[in-house]
């Protein structure tokens, strides 16, 4: 009787500690090293990520990682070394790639496939999932890679490396060399956890120079580690600034085999006055923080208006309310009148008609362009939704907006929150001189709003035109080569390919509108100097970066079904041919893209293709997902159509046992239960 009543005891408690979220197998596959180098070259950077797993189960075990990459960056490679064995990742369009990934988990052959996960945004940062499989009892290292084109900002260049390995690791280090042919003046750093800015060595860190390189050695304790956090150890982002010299009006050129690449920052000119409108969205979507937030951006952004400029305040709902009927100077008087306009009739009500809120823009901006004089013409535009009172259509709205505009205003675009149009946004900017951005509706949306104004603040420059000869360049090939404004602190890149039979030097025309002097100056390309140990054919690789970025952009304007097409297909083929994950394409890693007779020796590989049960175990949001294989038969490609009435659409086997660790649980229980029951029965 007592040992019935403790087995039956012994059940309740089991089924609750089963049934707890806590109750997940603690992850066995360790982070043995974790290496992070980072290479800068012509603002190309190329980082390389490698990690040492080790696996000290008896099991195999499947590791899911989450890893973020800046917005502009792409993936270039991935390679996984099990054994003496390393397969590397292809680049594969992504309906191809997510083929032979289905393939291979029914084969229960040895794959990962790295995506990019669309649907979940985060700050100028894109997330991508991989998994891996590490052997019983064994190591596995994996190498990540992925190009980054750094933009200039605010007069200086931002690399930002997540630093996320999410446990204590004994070997971490991170390594970066800079190396830029114009000499670098300025470099600091921030480190992960860290607000501290540092411009040289400390007890973390050395840190080398010369006139032309910056170099960062890391290596973090395992005390610092521990004192960020004593179980996940670092989160958080090495952070790298630095700018070059710009002594040359007209930038420079650096030209290496048939590719070139043109930087242009000219430095010297008057900032000049502003035309600018501010179309803000005040519908009944904007109600609660957004509206707090605009309001206060809005209050902070008129104080930083220069006494020159000319401005106006716009607001839609299904109506429009005009601060005034035409734009008015930027006096102290006119700016105090501003704010209370904003702090009495920004409030939100009513629908959404995008149409005839930019409609009127442009043509308030229409009545102070004809004041005279060299100024920045700039619409701001901020909505957090669709159109949904006027004209709905958004072609039909991009269509007459551009119409209206006829290009000579600059329109740049917030998206607040994450349920607006953006490639709405993104389309109309583009086609309009601009560029869009997502504000983040958080308790710092302000900031954003207000860090936003500060890149349109001061343009120095207009109709900014780069011509070079019609017989030394491919014109295909070439970038953008004509920028409505330029913005003091910020960047201007062109890249090209050269003619084949084009012998000389490469030489440009660069022109410019300014206030007092205007820009007019020939500039000559200069062979590119390639540091030690930094990576060859990089204006080559910057040239494919950055035609597949006009290319998709082009996608995302065109209407034209047929044309689509056309430009689909010269992105996907450049994206191939570089081996770059775009929106396009995905990578794979398969044991089946491997020679048959390596796919066999899956005792080398560390691998054993399994057919029989799959059993994930997945942690909370954030963990580490593990899988563990339980092999039946050790057969290293059996036959598909077998096997494929017996899986569903994951891989895995359907039968009574299979699949997810409720089932395991449950199944724990009642072996226990009945073993207890069994020894209560013999006890009798």
């Amino acid at each position: 009787m007592t040992l019935r009543l403790i087995s039956i005891g012994l059940f309740a408690v089991i089924n609750v500690l089963c049934s707890c979220d806590n109750a997940v197998i603690m992850p066995r596959v360790q982070i043995a090293s974790m290496h992070v180098e980072s290479k800068i070259h012509a603002r190309m950077a190329r980082v390389l990520v490698t990690t040492q797993m080790k696996n000290f189960a008896n099991q195999s075990l499947e590791t899911q990682f989450t890893f973020q990459l800046p917005d502009t960056a792409f993936i270039s490679n991935f390679t996984m070394s099990v054994g003496d064995k390393s397969i590397t990742a292809i680049v594969k369009e992504k309906k191809e790639a997510n083929k032979i990934y289905e393939q291979s988990k029914q084969l229960g052959v040895s794959a990962a496939k790295i995506d990019r996960q669309d649907d979940t945004p985060n700050r100028e940062m894109k997330i991508f999932t991989v998994s891996v499989n590490v052997a019983a009892e064994s190591k596995a290292v994996f190498k990540l890679q992925y190009h980054e084109l750094l933009s200039r900002k605010f007069g200086y260049y931002k690399q930002r490396i997540s630093f996320q390995p999410r446990q204590i690791v004994h070997d971490l280090v991170f390594r970066a060399k800079i190396f830029e042919q114009e000499g670098i003046n300025t470099f600091h750093y921030t480190l992960p956890g860290s607000n501290t800015t540092e411009t040289s060595s400390n007890e973390l860190t050395v840190v080398k120079a010369s006139e032309n390189t910056r170099e960062l050695y890391f290596k973090p304790t395992v005390d610092y580690q521990k004192a960020q956090n004593i179980s996940k150890g670092i989160s958080g982002e090495v952070v790298l600034i630095y700018d070059v010299e710009h002594s040359n009006v007209g930038g420079i050129i650096l030209q290496e085999n048939e590719y070139f690449v043109h930087y242009l920052a000219p430095s010297g000119f008057t900032v000049l006055n502003k035309n600018i409108i501010f179309v803000i969205d005040i519908s009944g979507s904007m109600q609660g923080l957004k509206m707090e937030q605009t309001r206060l951006a809005m209050l902070s952004i008129l104080d930083q208006l220069h006494p020159g400029d000319y401005f106006n305040i716009l607001l839609f709902d299904n109506n429009i309310q005009e601060w005034f009927s035409e734009p008015m100077l930027a006096t102290l008087t006119n700016v105090n009148l501003a704010k209370i306009f904003v702090h009495d009739k920004v409030h939100a009500r009513g629908g959404t008609d995008i149409n005839s809120g930019l409609l009127r823009g442009v043509t308030l901006l229409d009545t102070t362009q004809s004041l005279g004089g060299t100024k920045g013409n700039i619409i701001v535009f901020l909505t957090d939704g669709r159109p949904t009172a006027g004209i709905t259509n958004t072609k039909s709205i991009r269509l007459g907006v551009t119409a209206a505009n006829k290009h000579k205003f600059s329109i740049f675009s917030l998206g607040f929150g994450f349920d607006v149009d953006m490639p709405f946004l993104k389309a109309l900017s583009w086609e309009n001189g601009g560029f869009a951005r997502r504000i983040y509706e958080e308790s710092d949306a302000s900031r954003q709003l207000e860090s936003f104004y500060k890149e349109l603040e001061n343009p120095t420059l207009i109709d900014v035109k780069i011509d070079y000869p019609n017989n030394a360049v491919e014109l295909s090939s070439l970038t953008s080569t004509r920028f409505p404004q330029y913005f003091k602190g910020s960047e201007l890149i062109i890249v090209g390919k050269i003619n084949d039979h084009f012998q000389s030097q490469l030489d440009a025309h660069v022109q410019g509108q300014g206030s007092v002097t205007n820009l007019d100056t020939n500039i000559n390309s200069t062979a590119l100097k390639v540091g030690n140990i930094m990576e060859s054919s990089i204006i080559e690789k910057m040239w494919a970066y950055m035609k597949i970025n006009d290319l998709l952009k082009d996608i995302a304007l065109t209407d034209d079904d047929d044309m689509k097409m056309i430009l689909r297909n010269k992105t996907l083929k450049l994206s191939l041919k570089y081996n770059f994950v775009t929106p396009l394409t995905s990578m794979i890693v398969s044991e089946t893209l491997l020679p048959r007779k390596i796919a066999y020796d899956h005792v080398e590989l560390g691998v054993a293709p399994s057919r029989g049960r799959k059993t994930k175990f997945r942690s909370k949001p954030g963990r580490v997902v593990h899988s563990q294989s339980f092999n039946i038969a050790h057969r290293p490609y059996p036959d598909t159509n077998a096997l494929s009435s017996d899986l569903d659409k994951h891989g895995i086997r359907k039968d009574s046992n299979s699949g997810s660790i409720n089932q395991i649980r449950l199944a724990t229980v009642y072996c226990v239960f009945f073993l207890l029951q069994f020894l209560s029965y013999c006890s009798r």
